[in-house]
């Protein structure tokens, strides 16, 4: 096994005072080929970082002396330790908790019992935003340097011309001088060299055109009329071809200028074409975090943290719109027994069938499908009454028993069965959606289980 995007063996630190929490994760980690250091508090955590400087940190919430919440604080109040990535590890499911961490400066968290897929993924994505931000402000600090450079360059065609021959020469940015009327290169630097791929003699006496650097044809006849309208042209995207046929994006800069008695084209063309890809890459791994907080990773539908989120929306609705709001508990019967009798690969598999034919019968966008818990899943229908509700339900009910799985060891039923229960309501009024929806739709499904 591996790990994903990272180049070299990143080092994990896990805070947790909890031995057997930290030989699974340890053990789990090395497996994906990261290096583990652990602390068994936060003050110890403390005291590793006066030495060490882990790539990221997984730190349990609740510990003896200082808990999870106080050791974040302290790390991102200081200058060496607050750039290091922290998740939370905690079974706590109040989204005030979750909330305060991330406030304190967390990354993510992860939820108590760990799903190990999903714990992986987002070490992984964690660490992959990590190292690509690094590599933005390695990028930024270029170029800052660079715009540096522009400038010593446009002030240096103020001076005379052997100091600007110099800057021209000189110069880490790519420059060019060109007659307006053709567009024909007199004059080019190596770092236009080094950007076309072409050598001096292969361009200049050349026009854009002859050599095929414009990916666009028509850039040069805009850069133009730009250049007639203002006077200047300032940080244009444009795309340029190289010798070899790569395709380049380059930020274009030009002003008319006089240069031996005629009017010519100074052009700075800076390459950006790194920085845009960095910039893709970390709105890719955005993404795809916020893909991994919002869906439970064995179904692939929404997760309690998912489920939590929209409820409060429906919630906060029903205060000023009086609509009906309903909610679907569903949980299968003795489906621990079917897990330690068939595996863990088998039962996963069962629970993502169920999660599609549950995703499959609420047929409408408005309505949501999450998994509640390890064998429970919840439905929430905004602007449904209580008896469209039970209709659904009963559609549910009749497609899960059409799955047909063998559960021998249940005692119960010799099939695996869906135990349901059903709460609707109108108005918000001084309640919670936990008192009024929640609480007595598992009342319902305990009610099933016992009668």
């Amino acid at each position: 096994m591996s790990q994903i995007g990272t180049a070299k063996q990143e080092l994990i630190l896990i805070v947790d005072d909890n031995p057997t929490n930290i030989q699974v994760l340890s053990d789990l980690l090395k497996e994906y080929g990261f290096k583990v250091l652990v602390a068994k508090d936060g003050e110890s955590c403390l005291h590793r970082l006066e030495k060490i400087r882990p790539d990221l940190i997984l730190l349990d919430v609740l510990m003896p002396g200082i808990d999870g919440f106080e050791t974040c604080r302290r790390l991102k109040a200081s200058p060496a330790t607050k750039e290091i990535p922290v998740i939370f590890m905690t079974a706590l499911t109040d989204p005030i908790d979750k909330l305060k961490g991330l406030t304190i400066g967390a990354v993510d968290y992860i939820t108590k019992p760990l799903q190990h897929e999903e714990a992986i993924a987002r070490v992984n994505i964690h660490l992959q935003l990590r190292n690509l931000n690094k590599q933005l402000e390695e990028q930024n600090a270029t170029l800052q340097q660079e715009i540096r450079s522009r400038k010593l360059a446009e002030s240096a065609l103020r001076l005379s011309e052997e100091k600007f021959a110099k800057a021209f020469r000189s110069s880490p940015i790519p420059i060019t001088i060109s007659t307006l009327s053709e567009g024909r290169f007199i004059e080019v630097n190596e770092s236009f060299c080094r950007l076309t791929g072409y050598i001096q003699p292969e361009i200049i006496g050349h026009t854009s055109a002859e050599l095929n650097l414009w990916v666009n044809s028509d850039n040069r006849t805009q850069i133009i009329q730009l250049l007639r309208d203002r006077g200047v042209v300032c940080n244009q995207e444009f795309n340029y071809r190289t010798k070899s046929g790569e395709v380049r994006t380059v930020l274009f800069s030009a002003e008319i200028i006089n240069y031996g008695g005629q009017d010519c084209l100074l052009a700075i063309p800076n390459d950006i074409t790194e920085r845009k890809q960095d910039r893709a890459a970390i709105a890719q791994a955005t993404q795809e975090i916020k893909r991994l907080t919002t869906l439970d990773g064995i179904t692939k539908i929404a997760n309690r943290r998912r489920f939590e989120e929209y409820l409060g929306q429906q919630w906060r609705k029903l205060v000023s719109e009086p609509i009906p709001l309903s909610l679907i508990f569903c949980k299968l019967e003795n489906f621990e027994q079917y897990n330690n009798t068939f595996g863990y690969a088998a039962a996963n598999e069962f629970l993502r069938t169920i999660a599609q034919a549950i995703t499959q019968m609420i047929n409408n966008s408005e309505n949501l499908a999450a998994r509640y818990d390890s064998e429970e899943f919840a439905v929430i229908l905004p602007n449904t009454m209580n008896s469209e509700a039970v209709e659904l339900a009963e559609t549910i009910r009749v497609e899960i028993k059409k799955l047909t799985r063998s559960h021998p060891q249940s005692e119960v039923s010799k099939k695996v069965t869906l135990n349901m229960g059903i709460a609707s309501t109108i108005t918000s009024g001084d309640s919670s959606p936990v008192e009024t929806l929640i609480i007595p739709a598992e009342q319902a499904v305990r009610y099933c289980q016992v009668n």
